[in-house]
């Protein structure tokens, strides 16, 4: 059988698709034999359905330690080893997020161009610590021998780089094709790949959805601010090569000469990274830049590797993390079961204690696993809007489907840029600084808040932006005016209120989140 990944013309320089292992091939043969059309297509769509939420669970995972690290505390020419880790781990966390981003867009595109109708709203855990959806139950042992399968929100450690390896884990070479009870989430996108393989299906499957309407590859872009990083010291006043240095340089190189950004631009199979679909063979590379970005695959040997491009200058997610938590002390001394492939990295240096990071204030003293309803009752309402952001972020990603093609761009600069760069992002950054007793701070929640339907979720969003208004202004008038979280409380209200546009005097004249009920209503 030649397949369409096998036909596809290698001349581009991105990475190759991913050749069908024999358990795969075993498992096509079984679908060509047994299953119907229909069986495939509704397997199909229900397996990317479960893919989404199975991005969609890592999310929350990521965010919650990236927003953990601290990576202001010193300026550039005062970087040591330690703060230098922390950027580091930040930047390598956040390019992770970024692409799990992108792996959710991309199954989405996929059931979207079988003319489905792809579903995030509402879909993350309903709480964490929270087992992957499909994922087994039991899962390999972790740095202190024991397992456990279910990953929670936590802060930076090397614990909780360890989940986050558990996420990553690279499919084996012989694992079966699985849609539930996978070890690995290679083995559910390689029961995808089988499907999208079998001879039931053609390229009229992938037509239904018009890719025009498809969220556009413009709209994704492998890096940003918050997943560089610098290497060490850097003179932050040092303009940019090639100008000349200023006279009073100290000798440090410019924060562009010591930038490092953890995503590569040709980590994907196809066209782009972010992929339009109208093809079995578009179908395809989607699902090899997944599992080429996460966890690796060097072709044509076959097999989890190292790296997620043909440049090999990007680690893998699994990879990426494991080099992170080799820098760890105690990292030489874990008792996790590793894969042999790829061969783990031995202990790296400098090395890197929890105490250094924790006593220099380098990493939030977060609450394990937060709900709303473990905060006091007057923190409440901040909590509640942090998840209210989140799910409100996610329906605008359901939203862009229904946008038509010429304002797909405007609505995701102001929709998802400005939700996830400007409001979010900040007002995370800003409860932070709350404490909550016994030395811990306010972390943001991902709890599934409603907002009811998605034609009303902006007026939903707008009363959580008011509760979380009066809230704030309520503990700021218990406080006397000189203390520090009285501009604490009054950040956290404007972020708030900026979000909805309300009230004007407080945000003045900037532009709220847009309302998506229009396009929920035509």
């Amino acid at each position: 059988m030649t397949s369409p990944a096998a036909r596809r013309q290698q001349s581009t320089g991105n990475d190759p698709a991913t050749r069908l292992t024999e358990a795969e091939r075993d498992f096509i043969k079984e679908i060509d034999a047994h299953m119907t059309r229909e069986e495939v297509l509704s397997d199909l769509k229900a397996c990317l359905q479960l893919a989404v939420q199975v991005e969609l669970a890592t999310i929350p995972i990521y965010l919650f330690t990236y927003y953990s690290i601290v990576r202001n505390a010193a300026s550039g020419e005062g970087i040591d080893p330690v703060q230098a880790f922390a950027n580091k781990a930040a930047g390598v966390i956040m390019s992770v997020a970024v692409e799990e981003m992108l792996h959710m867009s991309l199954s989405a595109n996929v059931l979207f161009a079988m003319g489905g109708a792809p579903q995030m709203y509402g879909k993350a855990p309903e709480s964490y610590p929270a087992l992957l959806p499909g994922h087994k139950v039991v899962g390999p042992p972790g740095p202190d021998g024991e397992t456990s399968e279910r990953i929670p929100l936590a802060k930076l450690s090397l614990e909780q780089l360890w989940h986050f390896l558990q996420v990553e884990y690279p499919e084996a070479l012989d694992a079966n094709p699985q849609k539930q009870d996978w070890d690995t989430i290679g083995q559910l996108y390689s029961y995808v790949r089988c499907l999208l393989e079998s001879n039931k299906l053609s390229d009229a499957d992938f037509q239904r959805g018009a890719a025009a309407a498809a969220i556009q590859p413009y709209n994704y872009s492998p890096n940003n601010v918050d997943t560089v990083y610098p290497t060490g010291k850097f003179d932050p006043w040092k303009p940019a090569p090639p100008t000349p240095a200023p006279a009073w340089s100290d000798g440090y190189p410019s924060a562009a000469e010591a930038a490092r950004f953890a995503n590569y631009a040709d980590s994907h199979a196809g066209k782009s990274q972010l992929l339009c679909v109208s093809s079995r063979l578009d179908a395809i590379d989607a699902i090899d830049t997944i599992c080429d970005q996460g966890e690796g695959y060097p072709v044509p040997n076959l097999g989890a590797s190292a790296y997620a491009d043909t440049s090999k200058g990007e680690d893998s997610h699994y990879m990426k993390f494991l080099r992170l938590q080799a820098q760890f002390s105690g990292y030489a001394d874990c008792r996790e079961k590793l894969p042999s492939q790829p061969p783990p990295p031995p202990p790296q240096l400098p090395t890197i204690t929890q105490e250094a990071l924790d006593e220099r204030d380098l990493v939030v003293a977060f609450p394990r696993n937060p709900t709303s309803g473990s905060y006091p009752a007057k923190l409440q309402p901040i909590a509640n809007f942090s998840s209210a952001l989140f799910q409100y972020m996610l329906i605008m990603v359901e939203t862009i489907y229904k946008v038509p093609p010429e304002g797909q761009k405007l609505f995701f600069n102001e929709g998802l840029h400005r939700s996830m760069i400007w409001v979010m992002d900040k007002y995370f950054l800003t409860i932070r600084e709350i404490p909550i007793g016994n030395g811990e701070f306010m972390a943001p929640v991902f709890e599934n808040f409603s907002l009811g339907d998605q034609a009303t979720s902006f007026q939903a969003l707008a009363t959580a932006a008011q509760a979380t208004v009066d809230a704030t202004t309520a503990l700021v008038n218990e406080l006397d005016p000189d203390d520090p979280l009285v501009s604490v409380y009054n950040n956290v209200a404007f972020y708030a209120a900026l979000a909805v546009g309300k009230p004007a005097s407080v945000v003045g004249s900037a532009r709220p989140l847009p309302d998506v009920g229009p396009y929920w209503r035509q």
